[in-house]
């Protein structure tokens, strides 16, 4: 089968009208058509692709087994683009290699002919082929997915029965001598749940009007570093350096509140029992440096908690299932946010101070499950809890903002 029959073929499946014309691939949906040109290149890398006696696209890890090769996707982690090429190749003393590329076409292809494809086409292809008619012909490598790839290629006679254990091995082993020595940091790609509670956190629409306060620009600076940060756990932290920017000002506000009442009672005397008790105030004040006291005041402070329960339950209720509010191990202990008044604000925070510590601390005198170890499964975790720690930082610098000059 030729590769436009092929792409026809399998573009028809997912509901497109499609015709074949030599090279030319015409695509149709209602009233809009567009013709792809299937490059000679491509169309000899599809040959080749179907002579393969081996070939495995496993949709739960996204890696692709051919001949003696296993072809793994990578994210970049390092935010520098006009760096070294993304291609370099390993060699070990047995010539067996470890090549980092754009992905082969062997894996673009076995891409587009697994389920996984269907999402992609969902999200990127289908609006491209279909938003408008182009005059003009494109190139067929419109419809794949060709990220970075790191590609561990065995050279021994026989395919080792453990292929692709060794093959992450190997590349995770380089992954970390490119870091080391060239600063290019890359990651091997992990494929999140179904359940994922960033897409709920979508661009808004805006009305482009200034706005009427002037927020705290250290606020704002935890703000982007959270938002742009690429790691979830990164993220949660700048979040929660919000909240504990104002940890010390909250507690010492309490303490003045408590001190004037004291002091302005119409029966205060500047005496040794007088003087002792706003002593004590004071002593009781600096004793008490609990961080999840401290933190939960703060939230009292800026957050009602009326509208946090409400938009807990919309959380909830769009994502599908009570991921907050139902009792659940997270890193080591049972978490559980009851949304009743008086509960919420301080499950929230045992909540957050808990992930916070998981984070922070790698110590060897706490277990495994109660740390979080970078670029693990650990890093899905936190980035379900980081909708709640943004909803709280925002208040916070919604609370803390100035009224603009004009």
């Amino acid at each position: 089968m030729t590769l436009a029959k092929h792409l026809a073929k399998r573009l028809t499946e997912l509901g497109l009208e499609t015709e074949v014309s030599g090279q030319i691939l015409i695509v149709k949906h209602e009233e809009i058509a567009n013709r792809l040109k299937i490059d000679n290149e491509l169309e000899v890398a599809f040959v080749e692709y179907q002579r393969l006696r081996r070939s495995v696209f496993d949709p739960s890890d996204f890696t692709y087994a051919y001949s003696t090769a296993v072809e793994v996707p990578l994210t970049r982690l390092h935010q520098e683009v006009f760096r070294d090429a993304d291609e370099v190749t390993f060699t070990d003393e047995r010539k067996n290699t470890v090549t980092i590329c754009r992905a082969s076409y062997n894996y673009m292809f076995a891409h587009f002919d697994s389920k996984e494809y269907t999402e992609l086409f969902a999200e990127r292809v289908f609006r491209l082929l279909t938003y408008k008619q182009i005059n003009f012909l494109r190139s067929a490598q419109m419809l794949f997915r060709a990220p970075v790839t790191a590609t561990y290629k065995s050279n021994a006679r026989r395919i080792p029965a453990n292929l692709n254990s060794i093959a992450l091995e190997r590349i995770r082993s380089c992954l970390a001598k490119l870091a080391i020595e060239r600063h290019a940091c890359y990651e091997v790609v992990k494929k999140k749940p179904i359940r994922s509670v960033y897409k709920l956190d979508n661009v808004q629409e805006s009305d482009w009007l200034m706005p009427r306060a002037s927020y705290e620009p250290t606020l704002v600076n935890y703000y982007k570093v959270a938002r742009s940060s690429p790691f979830a756990s990164q993220s949660f932290l700048s979040y929660y350096h919000i909240l504990e920017y104002y940890f010390l000002r909250v507690a010492e506000d309490s303490l003045h509140h408590q001190l004037r009442t004291q002091i302005n009672r119409t029966d205060f005397k500047v005496n040794t029992d007088g003087l002792d008790k706003v002593i004590s105030l004071v002593r009781k004040h600096g004793s008490n440096n609990d961080e999840t006291d401290m933190l939960r005041k703060v939230l009292q402070r800026f957050v009602s908690e009326d509208s946090f329960i409400e938009y807990i339950n919309k959380l909830e209720t769009d994502i599908g299932t009570k991921i907050y509010s139902k009792r659940r191990q997270v890193l080591g202990e049972q978490i559980e946010i009851s949304l009743k008044e008086g509960h919420a604000i301080s499950n929230a925070a045992n909540a957050i101070k808990h992930i916070r510590n998981a984070i922070v601390h790698s110590s060897d005198r706490y277990k495994r499950d109660e740390c979080h170890i970078p670029l693990t499964e650990s890093e899905i975790t936190i980035g379900e809890y980081v909708p709640l720690v943004k909803y709280f930082a925002e208040q916070v610098i919604y609370g803390t903002a100035t009224t603009a000059e004009i």
